[in-house]
């Protein structure tokens, strides 16, 4: 006995130990709370953080502000920033093996290196001039802190490399592919032609029935026709099996964000309202650093992308603005022989160098052997940002001014102004293809007549500007009808977020930030709502609201249902084909989904179907066979952000990941929530009082382990903030928590 107690109180003692140097070891790399000199400043400069480490920054010029951007960001994000930066230039496999092999072909493929590089030699005088300061502001914080840049750089024996401007365009590029990446879906359209046209023309709906487009259709519509060839190319399997295997962001994904804005007819206060929650995969870190940026009179607040030197969306003293994606097609296939190739050498950790031979066609590089990606972001005279035109706009012709020089990605940009207009704008680049053609099929790139001609110039992009019902929303549904002469797309988000939300402000007038954060975190699903009426099952669902709560056992089965129905309709209409139900992805499936659910027996049968009851009855069965059928929303659809080193679980999971949550929300709700995807930040601003701007993120500012910020957001994110105490962006700041002005040199 005493041995074994012995033996109890040494290895207590050394668990002790070990915790004690473990959290020695996190400790040692939190960062400090100062700010070294800093060359290159026209004046003095400071950086103040509020209890959440959001910073203000004062400076003389917004030059000198990007500077101090560039240190509190990389102060808090560097390990993040070095990620971005290896990805964009196909270098994670040097650092993490193998595994990253797939990401690292495609980017080296794509070319974002080259790009970058060449693009940030052709940006004008001013973008290069914020983004040196932005760099030098890195590099400040690089050289201050010698081996302490943050845990994962010391656990994996890394030293970062210099930042550059040609970085900083990298992570741009990066949106560019999470925004607009669809050449994928031109294969689907492709192998989809084998069906007859009236099921292709079901399965692939350009238009919502519910469509409330802010430009409207013509009458008549116009005929809109894809590139057609009699016969299908025999690499078609080979080149579908390639593309599957190739990373890419989910179809679905890409169209997912929500941004809204009234005018002061609608408001308590008189001035207009204005919301935004983007809509990404949530990591953790997550993808936005909230910031205020003070220079000369004027400020700016909101949230910034780690490595680029702005402020993507926020307001400053007279305006705000706010994002969604368009949906633009800004990517074509032509098939076409390759004209040349580069070479590629891909480092890979533990292992020899692997080779990648990238052939390149007249239109741009290959992604398959064949077809060649032509896609505005590798051409690197469309690779640059309005920086400090948008942050320094004062009214709507100059957002306007500001935006004519916004490349893309593409976006539905919603603006209100402290004059009490309100107003939305299409920005980015719309290819100009020849007549009749809508980019949903793959080119012959032999054809001169089928090459692009050109973009719609910028001053001709589509605009509203206070509108009579005085309210204008977008949720990635078509905003664009057919009276505007140029196709923009072949396929948008259904009306389901879009729509509900209309329904929600219509309902009241009235509305103040509180309530605008509280529709921002409304559950329900107005597709799910919709799906289950259509069934006709009023014996599975006797009161089934739509709300995706997470105690909720009546969405989980409406959501196995849906899926179920989806794949099972799929099967009957790919019967005799090739095709199975993993190749379609489109992003406008809901919308079929529901004709099928709404359509008559005598319908089903005509469009040869089969019995409809009859197949409801198996979705049923089958559904109710499922593991999760008696299972609680929240447990099926938990949320799991992950930190790359927990990526694999195990012991590094429970160190690194943020513990799961089990939250409201769904794909298809105004509160978007999946395993991996939901609102990346939630924004307020109250054109009343700018000052009072409510903002959140889902973890917190941080990216250190150990750190008090690393997750202290997360709670009013979750849960909401209805008095808009803790999600007040400009903050008084903490004693203690201001950083050491910073003096020219």
């Amino acid at each position: 006995m005493r041995t074994l107690k012995r033996g109890l109180l040494t290895l207590g003692i050394l668990s002790l130990l070990l915790a004690g140097g473990v959290g020695g070891v996190i400790w040692r790399q939190l960062p400090s709370g100062d700010v070294p000199p800093i060359a290159g400043l026209s004046g003095p400069a400071s950086v103040d953080l509020d209890a959440r480490a959001v910073p203000t920054i004062s400076a003389a010029s917004l030059e000198d502000a990007f500077r101090l951007q560039g240190f509190v960001v990389a102060r808090e994000r560097l390990f993040q920033m070095e990620l971005m930066r290896r990805s964009a230039d196909g270098r994670l496999a040097e650092l993490v093996g193998a595994g990253a092999l797939p990401l690292d072909r495609l980017h080296r493929t794509y070319g974002f290196h080259q790009v970058a590089d060449e693009a940030a030699r052709l940006c004008t005088p001013a973008e290069r001039q914020a983004l040196e300061a932005y760099a030098a502001g890195v590099n400040a914080f690089i050289a201050q802190r010698p081996g302490r840049w943050g845990l994962e750089f010391q656990l994996l024996g890394l030293k970062p490399e210099a930042w550059t401007p040609a970085d900083s365009l990298k992570v741009l590029l990066l949106m560019h592919e999470d925004l607009s990446s669809s050449w994928k879906q031109e294969l689907q359209a492709e192998a989809l032609a084998v069906l007859p046209r009236p099921v292709q023309r079901f399965l692939q709906p350009s238009v919502d029935p519910d469509d409330e487009p802010l430009v409207p259709d013509a009458r008549p519509a116009p005929s809109i026709t894809s590139t057609h060839r009699v016969a299908q190319d025999p690499r078609l399997a080979q080149w579908l099996a390639l593309a599957d295997a190739t990373p890419g962001p989910d179809p679905e994904v890409r169209l997912a964000s929500n941004n809204w804005v009234v005018a002061g007819s609608r408001t308590h206060s008189g001035k207009p309202l204005l919301a935004n929650d983007p809509h990404l995969n949530l990591d953790c870190p997550g993808i936005w650093f909230p910031l205020r940026l003070e220079w000369g009179g004027r400020f700016v607040q909101g949230v910034a992308l780690p490595g680029i030197p702005t402020v993507v969306i926020g307001h400053n003293d007279r305006i705000a603005w706010g994002f969604t994606n368009l949906g633009t097609d800004l990517q074509d296939l032509y098939r076409e022989p390759a004209a040349r190739s580069r070479v590629e050498r891909i480092g890979v950790k533990g292992k020899a160098p692997v080779e990648l031979k990238v052939a390149i066609g007249r239109h741009g590089p290959q992604v398959v052997p064949g077809l060649s990606l032509c896609w505005p972001a590798l051409d690197p005279r469309h690779l640059h940002m309005p920086l400090a035109g948008l942050m320094e706009a004062r009214n709507w012709a100059e957002f306007n001014a500001a935006i004519d020089h916004h490349p893309g990605p593409p976006q539905n940009m919603v603006y209100a102004d402290v004059d009490g207009h309100i107003g939305w704008r299409a920005s980015g680049l719309v290819p100009l293809r020849k007549p009749g053609d809508d980019g949903s099929r793959i080119h012959d790139g032999t054809r001169p007549e089928e090459d692009w001609r050109g973009f719609v110039p910028p001053a001709g992009m589509p605009r509203v500007l206070d509108p009579q019902e005085g309210l204008i929303v977008t949720a990635n549904n078509r905003t664009i009808g057919s009276a505007f002469p140029y196709p923009v797309a072949s396929s948008w988000a259904s009306m389901s977020r879009a729509g509900r939300i209309r329904e929600r402000l219509l309902e009241r007038d009235g509305w103040d930030a509180a309530a605008f954060e509280a529709l921002q975190r409304d559950p329900v699903s107005r597709f799910h709502l919709a799906f289950v009426a259509a069934l006709n099952r009023p014996d599975l669902f006797p009161t089934f609201t739509g709300a995706a709560n997470p105690t909720s056992v009546t969405f989980t089965r409406a959501e196995l249902l849906r899926r179920t129905f989806r794949r099972k309709v799929l099967e009957r209409l790919f019967q005799g084909t090739a095709l199975t139900p993993k190749d379609y992805r489109h992003a406008g499936e809901d919308v079929w989904l529901l004709e099928a659910a709404r359509a008559t027996a005598e319908q089903w049968r005509e469009g040869g179907l089969g019995d409809k009851a009859n197949l409801i009855q198996a979705c049923v069965v089958e559904a109710q066979h499922a593991p999760e059928w008696n299972r609680s929303w929240g447990e099926v659809n938990e949320l799991r952000i992950k930190h790359p080193f927990g990526l694999g679980g195990g012991l590094l999971g429970w160190l690194f990941n943020p513990a799961p949550r089990q939250l409201p929300g769904s794909a298809r709700s105004i509160r978007v929530m999946t395993g991996t995807h939901g609102q990346s930040m939630r924004m307020v601003v109250d054109l009343a009082d700018l000052e009072a701007t409510r903002l959140v993120i889902p973890l917190g500012q941080s990216g250190h382990l150990g750190s008090q910020h690393r997750s202290d957001q997360a709670e009013a994110w979750q849960l909401g903030d209805p008095e808009g105490h803790t999600t007040r962006l400009h903050q008084p700041r903490k004693q203690g928590l201001i950083l050491a002005t910073a003096t020219p040199r």
